[in-house]
């Protein structure tokens, strides 16, 4: 399946609002979550060493001033950990990441990335900024 076919039939499917920001070229969804939360996921493309197209799901999470990179170790171990995204710093911001191949993209697995990177993302910018959404 084309994965921009994909990512409409998500969005229609999941309820998600769907922008194409052209500037951006990118996508972004918005995804409601737990506590009448909003966040914000981006779906962008870039190609591999190979030529294989790559879909970069991602969420923004906080500023990079307002997060704590004092353990190095630490945010290696929550990469470790965490299953679905890793920390990763685009610009002035500290956003949760997770690449997916094209080509053999499925529905259910291109859902459960986009799901959890964003309830994820939300869930850690609400331990930052308390109960202000900011994203």
């Amino acid at each position: 399946m084309d994965f921009d076919v994909l990512i409409h039939k998500l969005a229609e499917d999941n309820k998600w609002v769907l922008l194409y920001m052209q500037e951006e070229d990118c996508y972004k969804l918005q995804l409601e979550t737990p506590g009448e939360r909003h966040q914000d996921v981006f779906v962008s493309f870039r190609r591999d060493d190979s030529g294989s197209w790559v879909a970069s799901i991602w969420s923004v999470i906080a500023a990079v001033e307002d997060f704590n990179l004092s353990d190095p170790v630490e945010l290696l171990r929550f990469n470790w950990r965490h299953i679905y995204g890793c920390l990763a710093i685009a610009g002035d911001e500290v956003v949760l990441l997770q690449n997916q191949l094209c080509d053999d993209a499925n529905w259910n697995e291109v859902a459960k990335a986009v799901r959890n990177i964003g309830f994820d993302a939300d869930s850690i910018e609400e331990q930052i900024y308390g109960d202000v959404d900011e994203n």
